[in-house]
């Protein structure tokens, strides 16, 4: 029903006229879809590793998967330099797993068995006006969203996530605005495509909108804020910004900074990550210095859920995805805890114009739980090589040891039983991902 009341309009819309629509229909023969149209295969490799025991009081040990994806992307050409179909087919093939290898989100879990599976991904119509400085896109259908807005998708798996309804972008030189309406959402490990919904009552939302607004004066520098809601459910919004600022030929000066602020409407449950309301705050300095990159950073957030140790929760209920920019969403623990600051150290060298090398170190520390205060850490490494001797291959890998606190059946932080500390949880975390891409034609 959704795109049946949302997409007749929008075609209209890409055709100039619903009058004109029969004149148009006698010049149209399709070949014009077919021209300059492009058809990408991408074999994506993905072994993920998490020796964790956080929950093993609940019998959760370690989580391991390895999975094989396959993407076929179709551009269309543009009939009447106006309107296209694109449209992706992923499917997703099981190498290993082992009992608890749903943690890790790269394969189907089946009532406990990992499945591979398939799925058209992508389904969409496409417009456009203008040029490359100043123009209008929209599209309607399936899609990935990636940082739009308020919205985001996974790319790190087997295959992505992506949403079901209507976008828009318009740009005018330096300034840009974005805005979409969603009302289903496919999971990165899975084939279905489902409603939304609240997290206690399993209630339909009925959709999630989001706009933003961004200027980038230059390369490396930009500013933006953003919006989105699920409706009468939670309200999110969120200013970023990063500068770069160059001092001599080779010194640049980086500095980031973020806000975001969750607040709970009308049908908000208080039922994950805080009661009322919810803020985070991120800030970095850094600076790259030939091939050299490195970053300081901080952040702090505050979340107070009643009974319970709040978070800031950054989705927009099941079955959503929403963006989180922050550093505070570290490879192996999440820093944003009511009362958590964190402290971030990344520095990476690029050792050839293909390959990067880095190391990054996250402190979060601030938190209470009933009284004890809490603690958590990691460190880690990072390669990125892109393979100069077959174009279109990247190879990634990331290892790191991370220390946090155990939780009970309740998702609480675990004391011990003089409750003066808590039960340190800590695991290796490892991820290693081959990806080949190229045209077809």
């Amino acid at each position: 029903m959704f795109l049946h009341t949302k997409l007749l309009p929008l075609i209209i819309l890409m055709t100039g006229s619903g009058a004109a629509l029969p004149a148009i229909a006698d010049s149209f023969s399709g070949s014009e879809l077919l021209e300059d149209s492009h058809l990408d295969l991408t074999l994506k490799n993905v072994w993920m590793l998490l020796t964790t025991d956080q929950l093993a009081d609940q019998g959760v040990g370690d989580q391991n998967a390895w999975a094989q994806g396959v993407h076929l992307d179709w551009q269309s050409g543009w009939a009447w330099d106006r309107v296209g179909v694109d449209a992706s087919w992923y499917g997703v093939a099981k190498l290993y797993a082992n009992d608890d290898f749903y943690g890790r989100d790269l394969l189907r879990d089946n009532h406990g068995h990992a499945e591979g599976f398939n799925k058209i991904g992508q389904l969409y119509g496409k417009a456009r006006w203008g040029d490359a400085q100043r123009y209008l896109h929209l599209w309607a259908g399936w899609k990935q969203l990636y940082k739009f807005g308020a919205l985001n998708v996974t790319r790190s798996r087997a295959a992505p996530s992506t949403w079901e309804g209507i976008s828009a972008e318009l740009a005018w030189d330096d300034f840009r605005a974005r805005a979409a309406i969603v009302n289903r959402f496919s999971e990165r490990d899975e084939p279905e495509k489902r409603r939304f919904m609240t997290l206690r009552s399993n209630k339909t939302i009925d959709y999630i909108t989001t706009g933003e607004l961004s200027w980038a004066p230059n390369k490396g520098s930009k500013i933006s804020y953003f919006v989105g809601e699920s409706k009468d459910y939670i309200l999110r919004q969120g200013v970023e910004s990063a500068v770069t600022l160059p001092l001599t030929d080779k010194l640049n000066l980086l500095t980031r900074g973020l806000y975001y602020y969750n607040k709970g409407l009308s049908e908000w449950e208080g039922a994950r990550g805080y009661s009322k309301d919810a803020q985070h705050i991120f800030a970095l300095i850094g600076y790259q210095y030939g091939a050299s990159e490195s970053g300081l950073g901080w952040s702090k957030t505050k979340a107070h859920l009643n009974n319970g140790l709040g978070h800031f929760y950054w989705h927009f209920g099941k079955n959503t995805r929403g963006a989180f920019n922050s550093p505070a969403d570290g490879e192996g623990n999440d820093y944003i805890n009511d009362g958590e600051q964190m402290l971030y150290l990344y520095s990476q060298y690029r050792v050839s114009p293909d390959l990067i090398v880095g190391l990054y170190g996250n402190y979060g520390y601030g938190m209470e739980y009933k009284n004890v205060s809490l603690t958590e850490w990691e460190y880690g490494g990072y390669f990125s090589w892109y393979v100069p001797q077959v174009k279109g291959l990247n190879v990634f890998a990331g290892f790191g040891p991370s220390y946090s606190w155990k939780l009970t059946s309740k998702r609480t932080p675990s004391l011990t039983e003089d409750k003066r500390t808590f039960n340190r949880a800590k695991g290796v975390g490892a991820a290693v991902r081959v990806e080949y891409k190229f045209n077809l034609f």
